[in-house]
């Protein structure tokens, strides 16, 4: 998939949110995507925005035998 600019964190969050929520998300990762995308979240991934100008997290999505990885980066530059 191409990456998908914003013109600000605020705007992005909510629509990264949006489509991880729906997506089979192994539950021991739930907890930590909801802390990073989540609602009146997103302190993690600006933390690290203003650190390091990006944020990377790879997404297990399935059961556990059948998971796959999806890997989701937000950057502060184009790539």
């Amino acid at each position: 998939m191409p990456p998908t600019l914003f013109p600000d964190l605020e705007r992005a969050l909510p629509v990264l949110w949006e489509q991880v929520r729906s997506l089979p998300v192994r539950e021991a990762h739930r907890d930590f995507i909801r802390l990073c995308i989540g609602p009146a979240g997103g302190d993690g991934v600006a933390s690290c925005l203003t650190r390091h100008g990006s944020w990377s997290t790879i997404l297990y999505l399935g059961s556990m035998t059948t998971w796959t990885t999806h890997r989701i980066t937000t950057t502060t530059h184009r790539p």
